[in-house]
């Protein structure tokens, strides 16, 4: 079981990754129409590397008063349910941040395949009248 000492080091350790994820995905968040295919890559790895490592955290808090809370001095216990308070609504707002991550790149998205489309049809375009005027200069030469 963790001291008092202890828990307030690991709960305060959760606290840092969760305002690191927060923060990274906010950043990503504002410069997500700007952002190199290798620094979208490297936002996710370092998205899935943070959240292995709370995940890692989240075990570990678990481990440590895992049956043992009603036994907790009333202090650590307040710690606990502050950090659990904290963790909600920190994981709200990282829910919330990926939802318009994935809102706007899904935006990005169908946009990029209206022009792509528009590129096809274009393409298309050349293609016949490209067609029509050879057969028109071949029939040209033909009757001359």
């Amino acid at each position: 079981m963790m001291d008092s000492a202890g828990l307030e080091k690991e709960i305060n350790r959760g606290k840092g990754l969760l305002t690191e994820i927060v923060r990274a995905t906010t950043d990503f968040l504002e410069r997500l129409d700007y952002l190199a295919p290798a620094e979208i890559r490297a936002f996710e790895e370092n998205r899935q590397r943070l959240l292995k490592e709370l995940m890692l955290f989240q075990s570990k808090l678990e481990l440590g008063v895992a049956g043992k809370e009603r036994e907790l001095p009333l202090a650590m216990a307040r710690q606990l349910e502050e950090f659990r308070i904290f963790r909600e609504v920190f994981v709200q707002i990282i829910m919330e941040k990926n939802a318009a991550i994935i809102s706007r790149a899904t935006n990005s998205l169908d946009k990029v395949r209206f022009q792509l489309d528009a590129v096809a049809r274009g393409r298309q375009a050349v293609r016949g009248y490209n067609r029509k005027r050879g057969q028109t200069w071949n029939c040209l030469e033909k009757t001359a």
